[in-house]
């Protein structure tokens, strides 16, 4: 009896834990933390700029579908990768890695993270070819403005330029 005692009391203080730690970290009413940069994916912070640009219904619906396959590609991809990294490291767990299984299996990441880069291009484009120029602009300061810190981007002001505030 009291064996099973022990064990509720015990599973009762493991489940109580997470609950303690949300609210020691949780924040004080009404403060924010300072923003940081935004590490969502990339066709998720396009279609939050997109509900900035005040697009008309059409234009919206449309760009709906470009981000909505986007996403299902990304999806899609992100699955492919976590698998070649699960492969990869199965390699690097052996006593003794093959060297070229490993470059091989290397090669395959790169791959798929280059197929993921050209989805998300082909988002970009796809989308801009639906844009107003001055949209494109609009779209262009947004998307500078939320540039990740120390990593090249795709929104500069001119090539070579640091991205605005860096």
């Amino acid at each position: 009896m009291r064996a099973r005692f022990l064990v509720v009391r015990t599973l009762a203080i493991l489940l109580a834990l997470p609950l303690g730690a949300s609210f020691a970290f949780a924040e004080p009413p009404g403060e924010r933390p300072p923003q940081g940069p935004d590490w969502s994916p990339p066709d998720e912070r396009l279609a939050g700029h997109l509900r900035e640009l005040g697009l008309d219904a059409q234009q919206l619906e449309k760009l709906r579908g470009i981000l909505g396959e986007a996403k299902r590609t990304r999806e899609e991809i992100d699955g492919r990768l976590q698998h070649a990294f699960d492969d990869m490291r199965v390699l690097l767990e052996q006593d003794a890695p093959d060297e070229a299984a490993v470059m091989k299996q290397a090669d395959r990441i790169g791959a798929i993270r280059t197929e993921g880069r050209k989805a998300m291009l082909r988002t970009l484009l796809a989308v801009r070819a639906d844009l107003t120029r001055a949209q494109r602009e609009q779209l262009n300061e947004m998307m500078r403005r939320d540039g990740r810190p120390g990593r090249p981007g795709l929104f500069r002001t001119k090539p070579g330029a640091p991205p605005d505030g860096h």
